[in-house]
């Protein structure tokens, strides 16, 4: 059986189109001597394509202060990691466009592992992923070390869920479909599967390597108590809750850490939540007071549920 730590290591190493090796070097100079790290995942790593779609990136620092180079902004990275910009860069002859998330390598690593309730980070990094820039060796070794945590996290969380038989594609259904409930992104009900299909043999290999073989029938036996099924059930319940509100606060820091942060909130509130918010020219002066008050519109008009 292949040990989930090569697996990951291969998968975490292996080429990609040049559009998104050229905006992971160019975000590398961008954030400076700071930069210890740029990973590179989501849907334009899925389809291996940028075309009509925006480039996702997580960039990997030592110090927010040097690397975003602004008192607030460091600040609210501290508080509430990450923060996230828009960028773009020009590209032989086009526009690449690239939503980027900055947080710092601890963050990060904590983030991936089973002591981290929240489910963003180590749902969001079980799922492919390119280490693009990495300051050294030692680096990139605990960076697969922490894919591989998210991915068992993942399992972990999810599987007291299961019915007594599953497959390793029910698991994977099951555990999208409740990180996709715990974010402010309503998808539509066949997303996780989609999801899954797309590269079902990747998933069934990293399940075969955490839970080992399936029975001759290829399926698992799920041996957790109905205690162990309702603290499980309760507990992605809370990841919910917590989970939309820190998105909801993530979007309202975004209001005043970052140039155009108050419209990309606003964006990104209405697409995830439904809620639609208008901007008079006075909410953009107090960007602050606006965000509050965003999250409070948000929530009275149902948008966190």
């Amino acid at each position: 059986m292949t040990k989930l730590s090569d697996i990951i290591a291969a998968e975490a190493t292996r080429d990609t189109f040049p559009a998104a090796k050229a905006f992971a070097a160019h975000l590398a100079d961008l954030y400076g001597p700071a930069t210890a790290g740029v990973i590179f995942y989501g849907s334009c790593l899925r389809q291996n394509t940028d075309a009509g779609l925006l480039l996702d990136f997580y960039v990997l620092v030592d110090s927010y202060t040097k690397a975003l180079r602004h008192v607030v902004s460091a600040a609210g990275a501290r508080l509430l990691p990450p923060n996230v910009y828009y960028h773009e860069m020009p590209f032989e002859g086009r526009t690449l466009r690239a939503k980027v998330a900055v947080i710092s390598v601890g963050q990060f690593l904590h983030g991936l592992g089973p002591e981290t309730f929240a489910s963003s980070l180590w749902a969001r990094f079980a799922q492919p992923t390119l280490i693009l820039q990495a300051r050294d060796e030692e680096l990139r070794s605990r960076l697969v070390d922490g894919l591989a945590a998210a991915v068992t996290t993942m399992i972990a969380r999810t599987k007291p869920l299961m019915t007594t038989v599953f497959t390793a594609r029910d698991l994977w259904v099951r555990a999208f479909s409740e990180t996709y409930a715990a974010e402010l992104r309503p998808e539509r009900e066949s997303k996780s599967a989609e999801l899954v299909a797309m590269d079902l043999a990747r998933y069934v290999e990293l399940t075969t390597a955490v839970l080992g073989a399936t029975n001759a029938s290829g399926l698992y036996r799920d041996l957790a108590s109905s205690d162990e099924r309702q603290r499980a059930t309760v507990a992605w319940r809370l990841r919910r809750i917590q989970g939309k509100t820190l998105n909801a606060l993530r979007l309202i820091k975004a209001a005043f850490t970052f140039q155009g942060g108050l419209d990309y909130a606003v964006w990104k509130i209405e697409r995830h939540s439904g809620v639609k918010v208008e901007l008079t020219d006075a909410d953009r002066k107090w960007p602050v007071f606006t965000g509050a008050r965003l999250l409070l519109k948000t929530i009275k008009r149902g948008g966190l549920r």
